[in-house]
């Protein structure tokens, strides 16, 4: 997802940065104006974790009384000549670019499973100080990496240590404390403002698509990471029912408003507070991190998801003797269906919509993308659901329907 943006990106900021020197260093990075201030940010980072590194390599060794005045008076100073001095070769340029690109992606689309990931790699835990050195990789939507740091500053506070263990389980709840209190009193028109610096990131990236947009699908992506559930469930089925690839901000405006207004209704309707209203409950989500950004989950799907078996197939032994020629562009929506659609997707929509019935979900799919255009093959499935008694915007009914609708782009 994304890849062409990605790659744009990579492309802009390696011209920007090329050199015949053996090296770049630190200083002619953060001095040069072509490379956005996100960017630059990254590499003072990168930098800065370098010197980490090197300190605690020269600290725990037992031979040395590290802890002497006079050598902790050194070391302060290496410290600071290490980051005056910090260079790249082409190699650790050209990686560092790929991970700075790829991870500001990630970030502006879905911050709070991004800064858990950055944070921890698959560990269990971390000490403080080296939390705050990972926050310092991000300048985007700072008032969420300030205000995990404003209560790092509290919690340190207390311990008199940067240095205590912080597991990953209080990160995420500190990284969702801080992200709902600072949205919980924002205007519509200010949480949409909050998105400023995806808009910012396309306009630059994506220079083919309309102006003032981003794609519809990396709000969606959004919306699902800060469990704002039923928005982004209004903003897929705009996706695949009226084909708005692109959301400009006062589309999104719109789009929050009407939300709001049909969530009043339903309270004052049916009471606040029902079980069956709640916001971002489990069997409500929708774009979990599977469809995260580049990961590896979104790959090609295994042969259980292959569409068109023997079952399917047209012109069997008791359909006649004549060979069918396939349709090519049948063929290929057949194909992007099967990567699109990971193992444990394919079965929650087998469960929630098939009860478990494998023969009709390959029967549904093939009815569905026999059709030529999109508009027919929507229309398709809502008759199937209508068949079901299936409600059609439902949580895993809207999943399902997207991914079909994105074999038609």
């Amino acid at each position: 997802m994304f890849e062409k943006e990605l790659d744009r990106e990579r492309k802009a900021l390696k011209s920007a940065l090329a050199t015949s020197h053996q090296y770049v260093t630190l200083q002619s990075i953060l001095a040069n104006e072509q490379v956005h201030a996100a960017y630059r940010t990254y590499f003072q980072a990168e930098s800065a974790w370098w010197v980490h590194e090197e300190r605690a390599i020269r600290t725990s060794n037992p031979r040395f009384d590290t802890a002497d005045e006079e050598f902790a008076k050194l070391g302060t100073k290496m410290d600071g000549e290490y980051a005056r001095t910090a260079r790249f070769d082409h190699e650790e340029l050209n990686a560092t670019i790929d991970a700075a690109v790829k991870t500001r992606l990630n970030y502006l689309c879905r911050p709070r499973t991004t800064l858990k990931w950055f944070v921890f790699r698959g560990e269990p835990t971390k000490p403080i100080n080296e939390v705050l050195l990972r926050l310092r990789y991000f300048s985007d939507y700072t008032y969420l990496t300030d205000g995990i740091r404003q209560w790092a500053k509290s919690r340190t506070a207390e311990s008199t240590s940067t240095y205590e263990i912080l597991s990953i389980i209080e990160f995420e709840r500190v990284i969702d404390n801080v992200d709902n209190d600072a949205i919980l009193d924002l205007s519509q028109h200010e949480f949409v403002a909050l998105l400023e610096p995806m808009y910012e990131f396309f306009v630059d990236a994506s220079p083919d698509i309309p102006p003032e947009t981003v794609p519809t699908e990396s709000v969606i992506i959004y919306l699902d990471d800060k469990g704002a559930i039923p928005i982004s469930q209004a903003l897929e089925r705009s996706l695949y029912r009226e084909e708005l690839k692109f959301l400009t901000r006062s589309k999104f405006l719109d789009v929050i408003d009407k939300v709001i207004a049909e969530i009043e209704t339903v309270s004052s309707e049916q009471g606040v507070g029902s079980s069956e209203q709640g916001v971002g409950s489990s069997e409500q989500g929708v774009g979990s991190s599977e469809q995260g950004v580049g990961s590896s989950e979104q790959g090609v799907g295994s042969s259980e998801q292959g569409v068109g078996s023997s079952e399917q197939g047209v012109a069997s032994s008791e359909q006649g003797v004549a060979s069918v020629v396939e349709d090519p562009a049948l063929d290929l929506r057949r194909l992007k269906f099967a990567d699109s659609v990971d193992s444990s997707q394919r079965e929650r929509i087998l469960v929630k919509l098939f009860s478990g019935d494998a023969a009709m979900f390959d029967s549904v799919v093939a009815d569905v993308l026999s059709c030529e255009k999109w508009k027919d093959a929507m229309s398709a499935l809502d008759r199937w659901y209508a068949k079901q008694s299936i409600e059609p915007n439902g949580a895993v009914a809207m999943e399902f329907a997207h991914a079909l609708n994105r074999t038609y782009r």
